[in-house]
């Protein structure tokens, strides 16, 4: 559901190494152009504090001007960014787990405005596409695959990679490249702020529900299987611990499996789930029928005093993929019930 697969990029590197030099060119020539891509806002104001060079974990990205045609080919948090930073992308890879292919945070920060353009493609990135439409600044520090894909989309235009690692930066490291890249170093500042400010806020005002309480979260894998997170360090647990809540040693000391951070655990030790407070995501309502009609998990003490929060994949993924967009979308979504589930423990 996270991770896009592996590519071979090997049929399209001798049209992108013929077009590398014409397409860049092309595309800084096209910067504050009024054509039929007219989603950016980022083209206004001067080109002060421009250019700018930002090292990254795939390569150094230089950007000679401030951009005015941005693409995004990341998962989801690229787009949410460049949108809470006032910069509509010309195009976008589809956020594919929202029927719009736009997250809810995204579609309403937008509002009537222009939608950017959505990229269609199966496995490879539509790399002619990208090319046709003249960018002068990629977004990729949320792709999953951009060991395979930043030297071709970096011959197309800048291409802005993660920090890190695409799940290792947070989002405050995020926002702030972003800023940087687009210009609007300010107002990522101010965005990391006010957040950060609303996630203290939730903490404090609901400290004596929270502190000292522990919480597991868990969900149906894509085989099928029973997953836990067991990092601290994974993004939802993050958030969690963000507002006082502490990742149940019961599951901490559970041997990984499968995606980085997650442990199976079989139908017969659901009880290694059990915490102050029980989280699960489902991805439909078939999924939360079988989880909840379970003996186990119904015998759990935490479902059966009702500290037990089902959350829709909306919900799931605003903790999953955490952006100055979705943060405040997850806290409106999940601070009520997590203190009513808190407050039964």
């Amino acid at each position: 559901m996270i991770e896009r697969p592996i590519r071979s990029s090997f049929s399209r590197r001798s049209f992108l190494a013929s077009l590398s030099a014409g397409a860049v060119a092309v595309g800084l020539a096209a910067c504050g152009d009024d054509g039929d891509t007219t989603g950016s806002t980022a083209g206004a104001g001067s080109d002060a504090g421009f250019p700018v060079t930002i090292d990254g974990a795939e390569g150094k990205t230089v950007i000679p001007r401030r951009p005015s045609r941005i693409v995004s080919v990341g998962f989801m948090r690229d787009i949410d960014e460049a949108v809470a930073l006032g910069v509509i992308p010309i195009a976008i890879t589809p956020e594919t787990n929202f029927d719009s292919g736009l997250a809810p945070w995204v579609e309403a920060k937008l509002g009537s405005a222009k939608k950017p353009e959505q990229l269609s493609y199966e496995d490879n990135l539509p790399f002619e596409k990208i090319a046709s439409l003249t960018p002068d600044l990629i977004l990729a520090t949320d792709s999953y695959t951009l060991t395979d894909d930043f030297g071709d989309l970096s011959a197309i235009a800048p291409t802005l990679s993660y920090d890190k690692g695409v799940s290792e930066d947070t989002w405050q490291t995020r926002v702030t490249r972003i800023g940087r890249a687009l210009g609007t170093s300010d107002a990522a500042a101010k965005l990391v702020t006010e957040v950060s400010g609303r996630i203290e806020a939730a903490r404090t005002k609901n400290s004596a529900a929270f502190k000292g309480k522990t919480f597991s979260f868990s969900l149906l894998n894509a085989e099928g299987a029973l997953a836990t997170i067991i990092s601290p360090t994974d993004a939802s647990a993050r958030f969690l611990s963000g507002l006082g809540l502490t990742l149940s040693p019961k599951v901490t000391s559970l041997p990984a499996a499968g995606p980085a951070g997650r442990a199976i655990v079989s139908p017969e030790r659901t009880e290694l789930l059990d915490a102050d407070v029980v989280l699960f995501s489902f991805r439909s309502d078939e999924e939360r029928t079988k989880i909840e009609a379970d003996r186990l998990f119904q015998n759990l003490p935490a479902v059966k005093r009702g500290a037990y929060v089902p959350l829709d994949v909306e919900t799931a993924l605003s903790l999953a993929f955490p952006s100055t967009l979705s943060i405040p979308f997850a806290l409106d979504a999940i601070v009520p019930k997590l203190a009513i589930a808190a407050s039964k423990a």
